[in-house]
């Protein structure tokens, strides 16, 4: 909408830069509209905000309890592909008068489709996105988009744990030993931890490395379209191309407050369907909750603990596999998971390439948040 939210709350004393700073963030990293991040973040409440966005733009505001208990009859007056499409909700229906819950009034090209299309007078009441979302879901059976799970304290700073803006450039090393199926011991040199994959600095290529091959998803293509991607998905998109060319199977989870959220997955180069509705407790056992805890990687087989269990179950893993997870940092905070399954001689001569990719997703999504930054405030 044309009316710059995050300028105008700060302008009403109802959030400080530094909280819009934040909601920012949390608006690029998850993929909701302004106003859910900062509800969500408990920056401020859904009343408060529906209800200044009604005086400024000068249209009526629909209420949670509004969107209860719905008729067939009303709602029934849009299909589910108009009702995602411009995601509304009908919710009341008086003489010719068609009441529609909205999240930007100010559509007029879709005010004027759901005239046409349902031949009534449209009066668009506004309400938080994430109330539409879960209408959506109930009401004409739309998955309800994984992204507005409680962020809860996704962004806030807890006590205790190392800031990791402090960690050094330069790594230790060191050398980890496993047993290939033939029984050959094999030394890997590794990274002792990966916690400031957000701070590194861009690492030169290996000297003497072979030129890429001709069709292969170069580096230096996936900086090009780090630096052109305009959403969030669009970064997931270059970073699973980049790693299906690599690895046999692959896997990028957001850290949303206590839940792992798929969000992208690969295998043998053809996308896993519906890996986005796979949601993973933190607190439950796992090769991620591990990744969360001891804020670094983790490299071994799949064990039978019970939150690696679904992530098994999508990307097709054996308990003999070997899986890489590696934290993506950002502002301080882990806000991703990498997995890559492969085997372990493979990991180890791929390390540094994927230190690098992390490094170049988290300056692509630091570029999402200045772009809306712009355009928000």
């Amino acid at each position: 909408m044309a009316l710059k939210l995050g300028e105008l709350l700060i302008k009403e004393g109802l959030i400080t830069n530094e909280q819009l700073e934040e909601a920012l963030k949390c608006q690029v990293i998850f993929g909701i509209k302004l106003g859910s991040s900062l509800i969500e973040l408990g920056m401020i409440d859904e009343k408060s905000l529906v209800r200044l966005l009604s005086k400024k733009l000068g249209v009526p505001a629909a209420t949670h309890k509004d969107l209860q208990d719905l008729f067939f009859s009303t709602y029934g007056l849009l299909s589910a592909a108009v009702a995602e499409k411009h995601r509304v909700i009908p919710f009341k229906l008086d003489n010719r008068r068609l009441s529609v819950a909205m999240s930007d009034p100010t559509d007029f090209k879709a005010i004027d489709e759901l005239a046409f299309v349902t031949g009534y007078i449209i009066q668009p009441y506004i309400v938080p996105d994430m109330y539409i979302s879960h209408a959506l879901a109930k009401y004409y059976q739309v998955r309800c988009d994984m992204r507005y799970l409680q962020v809860g304290s996704g962004f806030k700073r807890n006590a205790g744990k190392p800031d990791l803006s402090a960690a050094p450039a330069v790594q230790n090393i060191i050398s980890v030993t496993y047993e290939k199926d033939d029984g050959e011991l094999l030394n890997i040199e590794i990274p002792a931890e990966f916690e400031g994959f957000g701070n590194l600095p861009d690492l030169p290529d290996e000297p003497g490395a072979p030129q890429a091959q001709f069709g292969r998803y170069t580096i230096d293509q996936l900086s090009l379209d780090f630096a052109a991607a305009r959403e969030r998905d669009e970064v997931a998109d270059v970073f699973i191309k980049y790693l299906g060319q690599d690895f046999e199977k692959g896997a990028l989870f957001i850290i949303r407050g206590k839940m792992a959220v798929g969000w992208r997955a690969i295998i043998k180069g053809a996308t896993v369907d519906r890996f986005d509705e796979m949601a993973v407790e933190l607190a439950v056992p796992s090769v991620l909750n591990s990744v969360i805890k001891e804020s670094r990687f983790s490299m071994g087989p799949v064990n039978a603990a019970a939150g690696n269990r679904p992530i098994a179950e999508s990307l097709k893993l054996s308990p003999h596999d070997t899986l890489l997870a590696i934290p993506v940092i950002m502002l301080n905070k882990i806000v991703a998971i990498v997995l890559v399954s492969a085997d372990v001689e493979a990991l180890g001569q791929k390390l540094q390439e994927l230190q690098k990719l992390v490094y170049k997703a988290s300056l692509a999504f630091e570029m999402l948040i200045i772009r809306n930054k712009i355009l928000m405030t």
